[in-house]
């Protein structure tokens, strides 16, 4: 075996109360194959090479959380992996079940289904303490003749993702993988024994449940909506739906695995990836040079492809250029992708994430889209204490008191790239942002230029139609010192209300500019920036 699993050390405290005696093994025959048996085989096995945040997140029983918290991995996720199987598998009674492997044997003395024989759809548990811990659990996912086959979510060191291997030395109390054989525990149940299991079922295949007229669609594992307007469009037969479980249909995942090529049932030439819950248009270039071309391309319901393109990658979520022609990294927040160095990319952990590649022209647009304004960050790497908030594409320093006093700290929090962060405080505010005290002490509403916040009148406000402008809220320290600067940046194009002249500010001066510096390859009406009168007629001519 090339990959050893990962010990999974925490200690978790008991809600029932666990004999602190050795237990008793039931001893069993193997058992036969059966629906169940083969669904939880089939389940587990999908998920080879996933990480802890695949499909949003991996969450079995009630009393179970989820692997994944904003694009990271929550906690040790064993447990969860295989309480997910279980629960996609219609299994019952996992309310006894938790984030931490003992469990599971907790489980097995519930229902009397401890073994020494492992039965494919068992857990195994290893280095189990008797009482309220054990170092890890997995799945059997295969039995035949003396060897065994185990599948397990966060194995393999580092961030841990989900893998499978075969091994002739599954005997309780040998040392397998470095680890004991505590026992092996069959699931009690099926809420589902007359009903299909969803990963027996091909793709394409449509599905609703025995409790409700909802009809999805089957794509690697996932149940996306139909529509009553994609029936007829996407050619989908209602009298072939299959009824499944209502637990089952719950449960499916709202989008197919990251990575998944998909395209508009009813027809279309574009492809998208789908990274989360995100559905990535692949530019042309990319479909060969990403080698989108040699995978499935997946019919999906047109209505759900619609909202799916709408989404944004998750804040947290690493990517990179499908293609390899960009090798750097990029950490995904609020929509827009952060360079990450290649210092900060094992200093700060990012290589424990899962890394996705994306289409390289998506990339590109995603690069150079400005942070949503509003959005407050710090440095990843914890060393600098400051926090900041977007403003005009610019981070801008929030005062300790400022902190508490407007509300900041009750936004998220999103930590970013410090060479990234660095770099951009540097930047001024985008020429024509709209900015306010974000505390509300003040009614002045001012616009950008040149890194000067002027205030504007209610007629400049209107006339210049920054009343339809997002109007971004600053912190007031800031604000009062980019109000107080004493003249715009050199370059900086500035204009009143009612006097068609542009002028340009040089040195504190101000410089009428002529109509034949406009045009392509010149200068851009477009960056010129409308200003009051007043603040006009502060500057000398030059």
């Amino acid at each position: 075996m090339s990959r050893s699993i990962k010990t999974i050390a925490i200690r978790i405290a008991s809600t029932s109360a666990l004999a602190a005696t050795a237990f008793t093994m039931v001893v069993a025959n193997p058992a036969s194959a059966s629906p169940l048996t083969d669904g939880i085989s089939a389940t587990a096995r999908a998920e080879d090479g996933n990480g802890a945040c695949a499909h949003g997140g991996y969450d079995g029983g009630p009393n179970q959380n989820s692997s994944c918290a904003n694009g990271r991995t929550a906690h040790a996720w064993c447990a969860d992996f295989a309480g997910w199987v279980w629960a996609r598998n219609g299994v019952t009674g996992l309310s006894t079940l938790t984030d931490g492997a003992a469990s599971f044997m907790a489980y097995g003395k519930k229902y009397g289904t401890i073994s020494n024989q492992p039965h494919v759809g068992d857990a195994v548990v290893f280095n189990y303490n008797g009482s309220d811990w054990a170092a890890h659990v997995a799945l059997v996912t295969g039995v035949s003749g003396n060897t065994v086959t185990i599948t397990g979510g966060n194995q393999g060191g580092g961030a841990g993702h989900v893998s499978t291997a075969s091994t002739t030395n599954w005997q309780v109390g040998t040392t397998l993988w470095n680890q004991k054989v505590s026992g092996y525990v069959s699931p009690a149940g099926s809420s589902t024994p007359s009903l299909p299991n969803p990963a027996s079922l091909a793709d394409g295949t449509l599905v609703k449940s025995a409790s409700g007229p909802a009809v999805k669609v089957l794509v690697k594992g996932a149940g996306l909506a139909v529509a009553g307007s994609d029936v007829t469009p996407d050619k989908y037969d209602l009298g072939k739906v299959v009824t499944i479980d209502d637990q089952a249909f719950r449960s499916l995942f709202s989008a197919p695995p990251s990575g998944t090529v998909v395209h508009d049932q009813a027809g279309g030439a574009d492809r998208y990836v789908i990274i989360g819950d995100a559905a990535l248009k692949i530019g042309g270039a990319d479909w060969v040079s990403g080698g989108y071309n040699t995978r499935a391309d997946m019919g999906v319901p047109t209505s759900w492809l619609k909202n799916a393109a709408q989404q944004t990658v998750a804040t947290g979520i690493v990517v990179m250029d499908q293609s390899g022609t960009d090798p750097s990294r990029y950490i995904m927040v609020a929509g827009s992708a952060l360079h990450i160095s290649g210092s900060e990319w094992t200093a700060d952990k990012y290589n424990e994430q899962t890394l996705m590649g994306v289409p390289a022209e998506w990339l590109k647009g995603a690069v150079a889209k400005p942070l949503q304004s509003g959005t407050v960050v710090m440095n990843q790497s914890g060393t600098d204490s400051s926090r900041y908030v977007m403003v005009g594409g610019t981070p801008v320093g929030i005062s300790a008191t400022e902190w508490t006093s407007v509300g900041f700290d009750k936004l998220s929090l999103m930590g970013v790239p410090g060479e990234w962060l660095g770099s951009a405080v540097t930047k001024q505010v985008a020429d024509g942002t709209i900015v306010k005290d974000a505390s509300g002490n003040s009614a002045t509403v001012s616009v950008m230029a040149g890194g000067v916040a002027v205030p504007l009148t209610n007629a400049d406000f209107t006339g210049f139609g920054y009343d339809q402008r997002p109007l971004d809220g600053a912190p007031a320290a800031w604000l009062a010192s980019a109000t107080a600067k004493a003249a715009p940046a050199n370059g900086t194009m500035v204009k009143s209300l009612n006097d068609p002249t542009v002028w340009e500010i040089v040195n504190g001066k101000k410089r009428g500019m002529a109509g034949s510096e406009f045009g392509a390859g010149k200068r851009s009406f477009d960056d010129v920036v409308g200003v009051g009168s007043a603040f006009i007629a502060k500057f000398p001519t030059a």
